[in-house]
């Protein structure tokens, strides 16, 4: 039994049939900026989350639920623990199929690695098509990745702060025809380099579209240090898996994330 088989079968052995439902202490605040250690962005822009919008859409690591930043943590430890000591900051995020919590995986993973006294972050959406991250965070998406690859808009402009010491995000902009190609280009190619050499003690995570519904992901594939790969358990067919995988021969994956292995929105086997 391959190693694909063994992580599947785990999963389906681990899921429940029903999704318990999520208790909360202490009545939180209705933004989660203020939660933060006190920090002073000159040139960044700082928003507001909704409490409310983060719970709906599933990023507990935001609002601080424990079983969720729990199982978060466990993600960011196996993550940090392959790739910290090789250099390997830059990471992709992308998934075997399209709705299967790519997404959701990049920004809870993204704020539990700032979380992390040792490390800052930048969650990048790479989603050009599909643009998910500004929807999930409840944001307003006047520019973003789009702007400084097709206006050359500086991305010091583009960033925003979500309310999370050592969290920076670049949103994706307006969708763009021609993707591939946009994604393809040397200046995307440079930008992730420069990304890389500025802040080496930064990591730098990008949402990918997934791997068999468009070559976007599989192009951007080339420019960073590993690939972490998402399927939701119990419902990514095998064979769909192992394509996904022939697919990323001689790219460095980091680790497969079946999502919802535990009966449970945060739950993975990793």
């Amino acid at each position: 039994m391959s190693k694909i088989e063994k992580a599947l079968e785990r999963a389906k052995a681990m899921r429940g049939d029903g999704q318990p439902e999520i208790e909360h202490g202490q009545q939180a605040p209705e933004t989660v900026s203020d939660r933060a250690p006190q920090v002073r962005y000159t040139q960044t822009k700082v928003v507001d989350l909704n409490r409310g919008h983060l719970e709906r859409h599933r990023l507990m690591t935001l609002v601080d639920n424990p079983d969720a930043v729990d199982q978060y943590n466990l993600l960011r430890t196996q993550v940090l623990l392959r790739t910290r000591e090789k250099g390997h900051n830059v990471l992709m995020v992308t998934s075997v199929l399209d709705g299967e919590g790519k997404t959701i995986t990049a920004i809870n993973l993204a704020t539990s690695i700032a979380r992390e006294v040792k490390q800052t972050v930048l969650l990048v959406d790479t989603d050009l098509r599909h643009p998910r991250i500004h929807r999930y965070l409840g944001t307003a998406m006047e520019k973003g990745l789009s702007d400084y690859l097709q206006h050359g808009t500086p991305v010091s402009d583009l960033l925003v702060n979500p309310g999370l010491s050592g969290m920076v995000v670049l949103m994706a902009g307006k969708p763009l025809l021609g993707s591939t190609e946009v994604l393809g280009s040397p200046k995307m190619e440079n930008l992730v380099k420069e990304m890389k050499r500025r802040y080496p003690d930064r990591y730098v995570i990008f949402d990918c579209p997934p791997l068999l519904t468009v070559p976007d992901a599989l192009v951007f594939s080339s420019y960073v240090d590993g690939v972490i790969l998402v399927v939701e358990a119990g419902r990514t067919p095998k064979d769909q898996i192992r394509k996904a995988v022939e697919l990323l021969e001689g790219r460095h994956i980091v680790g497969l994330v079946l999502n919802r292995a535990q009966g449970s929105h945060y739950g993975y086997y990793y």
